[in-house]
């Protein structure tokens, strides 16, 4: 039997995605999380074969719950299981250890396929990213990394905030964070982008358009 750890802060997908997975006869879903630092608890207490990581959640977000879950569990093999396809997510999820990763859109039988392969020591790429991957591999050496790729999501969703003019407290009540974990992001997003000030921010987010 492959265990199975559902991590995703909507109940509601958590629920469909446990109907489909109990209907193939090797999968046994362990237990579910609604963010990631759940995520590192359940898999130290369950020890899923596989977790299913949603990238974008409240708290600890899904590349940071990867990080850590690899750092304490290597032989857990994550697969993430989200709805952004752009490099910005693809590629520092990859690079954080994920094994697979799919699409939320996917057909079902897409995700069955993940699991079975990144059980048996696989990976597994959702033919719809297949592309970024392949295009950053080829334009690796030609250019410097683009420092956008290496803020987690949670960070590129401060920016975005910082940068639209929210304060710190408009902010932590939009994300549920504290407003102490607002600074820290903003300490780091200021350390990885090389910005001096909320000025620089803002010209960043504008010039990536990184604002709606």
């Amino acid at each position: 039997m492959i265990r199975i750890l559902i991590v995703d802060d909507h109940a509601i997908v958590r629920a469909g995605i446990r109907v489909l997975l109990q209907l193939q006869p090797d999968f046994e879903v362990v237990g579910e999380a609604e963010d990631g630092r759940e995520a590192l608890r359940q898999v130290q207490q369950l020890a899923p074969d596989i977790a299913l990581m949603d990238i974008g959640m409240p708290g600890m977000d899904g590349l940071a719950a990867t990080r850590a879950i690899l750092q304490n569990y290597p032989q857990v093999r994550i697969i993430a299981l989200t709805q952004h396809e752009n490099r910005e997510y693809v590629l520092p999820t990859l690079r954080a250890g994920a094994k697979g990763y799919v699409l939320k859109r996917a057909p079902d039988d897409t995700l069955v396929r993940a699991i079975r392969t990144v059980a048996a020591g696989g990976s597994f790429l959702d033919p719809r990213i297949a592309d970024v991957v392949t295009d950053s591999l080829r334009q690796q050496g030609a250019a410097p990394a683009d420092p956008l790729e290496t803020l987690t999501e949670r960070e590129r969703e401060v920016l975005q905030l910082l940068a639209s003019g929210k304060t710190y407290q408009e902010i932590a009540d939009t994300l549920f964070i504290s407003v102490k974990t607002v600074d820290f992001h903003r300490t780091n997003l200021m350390r990885k982008l090389n910005l001096a000030n909320r000025t620089e921010l803002v010209q960043f987010a504008i010039k990536r358009s990184l604002l709606s």
